[in-house]
């Protein structure tokens, strides 16, 4: 399926790809990751929490393999669109989080996510450069 059909498909619902801990944002990676034409790929390793995608990129065979990491560095800076964009953990979220890069627009991040917290759905939402490690896209030759 496209990116688009993906969004469709999957706005408003609650992703629980793994069954455990109700409808986390790597889930919906997950599930994209499984149904997005241009990614399917195997699964990358398991996670504590989002921000592991990216911190930990390195000591991921099957991650590194598949996926190119960049870092963010200044605000405002394009990403592509269907991009996997990573945000390191804060004082009120120790894990970090993790959705697609639906557009970028200024100094915001529009993003194909769902909140773990608020368990209310897969969703587009405007996340500011603030925390954003980076974001990982598929290698080309995979």
């Amino acid at each position: 399926m496209t990116f688009d059909d993906f969004i469709k498909n999957y706005t408003g619902k609650k992703v629980d790809f793994d069954g455990k801990y109700g409808a986390q944002c790597v889930d919906l990676i997950r599930q994209g990751i499984k149904e997005i034409d241009g990614y399917k790929v195997p699964q990358p390793e398991g996670v504590e929490g989002a921000q592991e995608f990216f911190l930990n990129h390195e000591k991921r065979p099957v991650q590194k393999k598949y996926f190119d990491k960049f870092e963010i560095m200044t605000i405002g800076q394009k990403i592509p669109r269907g991009a996997i964009v990573i945000y390191k953990a804060t004082m009120t979220n120790k894990y970090g989080h993790i959705g697609f890069c639906e557009h970028t627009e200024g100094n915001l991040i529009y993003l194909f996510e769902q909140d773990g917290f608020k368990q209310d759905g897969a969703k587009i939402t405007a996340w500011s450069y603030n925390n954003v490690l980076g974001y990982l896209i598929k290698k080309e030759n995979q």
